[in-house]
């Protein structure tokens, strides 16, 4: 960030709010957060004095590490004629803090030592009460009421010394649930959708950018693969072939994912996206709609040609965080996530026509899952209540 841009940002931002900021390389983050100070300071200035000063902390978060590898505090002016301005201190005036600002700086650092830096996904995070605005309400509430009991504090810290849960637990566990919820009203409102794509930034006219990015900042809903074997993300929007002679239609799916050794093509289609055509075959079945068909064909094409890829430039090809991919790919499986519930509509006989045909269709596509949206919010909520138990115990 350019001197120009810095105090800018710092006069325009809201204070008490942490703004995340990813490299170019996509290799780490900036988290930026500014307080106003109470004018309790003990240093002094000549005049002209300034109205007011504002305290800017930088943290500089590394994805490969999942560590926080700097912090940078800074303070700026703000004069009637110039406006913000860096206080460039000397040799002899020492960077001092007021209490207020300390104390305010301190529980910040606190608080995002727990947090899962690599998935907080807006643009910008209100931080109120030592908290952040992701985290679940009520699991907060549910905490908070825990710490104020008699032996509240007895427990918890039995519970984090003991090795069952860990702070870290904790906080992830609330921000899981708060995207859950984040979740179902994508599913339940399409206006959630756009509102969503305007918070974190991607085009509002391709509600399937807003899907992968939601996806893509929320990598612990893939979780266990469907053969339980955990799956993370090891590049979104991959280039999984090579373009034409013209240089166009290089094939791209939407997440390579990594299992234990091997890679898995992830294709991400929209909750809405019909999984049936209009009408019942003569057999008895439903007929698959020519989107379900296009996409399955789609994600057999980019198998096809990453499994080519692979195994032609297996040094050249770089996980998000700029690190080889090291695991290997042979006939890789593939995942496509499409369709929701309200593909099954009808009467008894229809939906349970459209259930038997969809069921056997993905049955018989070999080394591809076929999961709609409502499954796999199924499975976010099972792996959400689950790590909910387990803190509980």
């Amino acid at each position: 960030m350019s001197g120009a841009d810095e105090t800018t940002f710092v006069g325009g931002c809201k204070t008490d709010h942490l703004y995340p900021r990813d490299f170019k390389s996509g290799a780490g983050r900036f988290f930026n957060y500014v307080v106003e100070e109470d004018g309790s300071t003990t240093v002094e200035y000549s005049p002209p004095f300034p109205s007011r000063n504002r305290i800017k902390l930088t943290l500089t978060f590394i994805r490969g590490s999942n560590e926080i590898t700097a912090v940078t505090l800074k303070r700026f002016k703000h004069y009637k004629h110039d406006g913000w301005v860096e206080d460039r201190f000397m040799s002899d005036e020492p960077f001092q803090l007021s209490h207020f600002s300390f104390e305010k700086l301190a529980s910040l650092l606190q608080l995002l030592k727990e947090l899962d830096l690599a998935s907080l996904n807006q643009p910008r995070i209100p931080v109120v009460e030592g908290g952040v605005s992701g985290i679940d309400p009520d699991f907060a509430k549910k905490v908070k009421s825990l710490l104020i009991q008699p032996d509240g504090q007895r427990i918890v810290e039995e519970l984090v010394s003991s090795g069952l849960i860990t702070s870290h637990d904790i906080v992830n566990i609330g921000y899981r649930k708060a995207q859950l919820e984040q979740f179902r009203r994508m599913l339940d409102n399409p206006e959630e959708v756009r509102a969503y794509a305007e918070r974190v930034g991607v085009r509002t006219d391709q509600p399937e950018k807003a899907w992968q990015r939601f996806l893509a900042s929320n990598e612990w809903i893939f979780g266990f693969g469907l053969d339980y074997r955990f799956l993370g993300i090891l590049q979104d929007e991959a280039v999984v072939g090579a373009a034409d002679v013209a240089g166009r239609d290089a094939p791209v799916a939407d997440f390579l994912l990594g299992a234990s050794h091997f890679t898995v093509v992830v294709e991400v289609k929209q909750p809405g996206t019909p999984l049936f055509g209009g009408s019942r075959a003569r057999s008895g079945a439903w007929r698959l709609s020519t989107d379900l068909i296009d996409s399955v064909s789609q994600v057999l094409q980019q198998k096809a040609v990453w499994q080519v890829k692979a195994e032609n430039n297996a040094a050249g090809n770089y996980d998000r965080n700029g690190a080889l991919i090291r695991h290997r790919t042979t006939d890789p499986k593939c995942i496509l996530i499409i369709g929701g519930n309200g593909a099954f509509s009808g009467s008894d006989a229809e939906q349970e026509a459209k259930l038997r045909t969809f069921e056997l269709f993905r049955r018989d596509s070999r080394n591809m899952d076929i999961l709609t949206y409502s499954e796999l919010y199924e499975r976010a909520a099972f792996v959400v209540g689950r790590s909910a138990q387990q803190a509980d115990k």
